[in-house]
């Protein structure tokens, strides 16, 4: 197999793609990144340790970027929530159990987290601390 340092956990949402895209562009990451997308990443925190687990065993991955964003369907969307701050809340929650549990599986690598923030019809990065 071959080495890959980067990893990137993100929902599958096609609004998603641009922003992640040029992300990854302006890093330089481009074939140097392994990608898991489906819908409410985080929140199928299960499903998510497999795939990462695979990355870092078969691909030797030392750098992890775990992401959800606002509106997500895997969490019902806003109207699932009071508010974008309660949102918010829980997604970044969801977010810090995944870190932990990677952090717990393999503690010699770096996991980042990664907010999509809806901003009208586009969307930025931010790290989450």
């Amino acid at each position: 197999m071959g080495k890959c340092n980067n990893l990137i956990l993100h929902c599958m949402d096609y609004r998603l793609q641009k922003t992640l895209r040029q992300w990854i562009d302006r890093r330089g990451l481009v074939g140097d990144v392994d990608i898991i997308a489906f819908g409410g990443a985080c929140k199928q925190k299960e499903f998510a340790l497999k795939n990462i687990g695979l990355c870092c065993e078969k691909h030797g991955v030392t750098n992890i970027f775990i992401s959800q964003h606002d509106d997500c369907a895997g969490y019902g969307g806003h109207a699932a929530f009071s508010s974008i701050e309660a949102e918010r809340e829980t997604i970044f929650a969801d977010m810090s159990k995944v870190k932990d549990q990677i952090l717990k599986a393999y503690p010699d690598v770096t996991v980042t987290m990664l907010h999509f923030a809806q901003d009208g019809d586009d969307w930025k990065i931010v790290e989450v601390q």
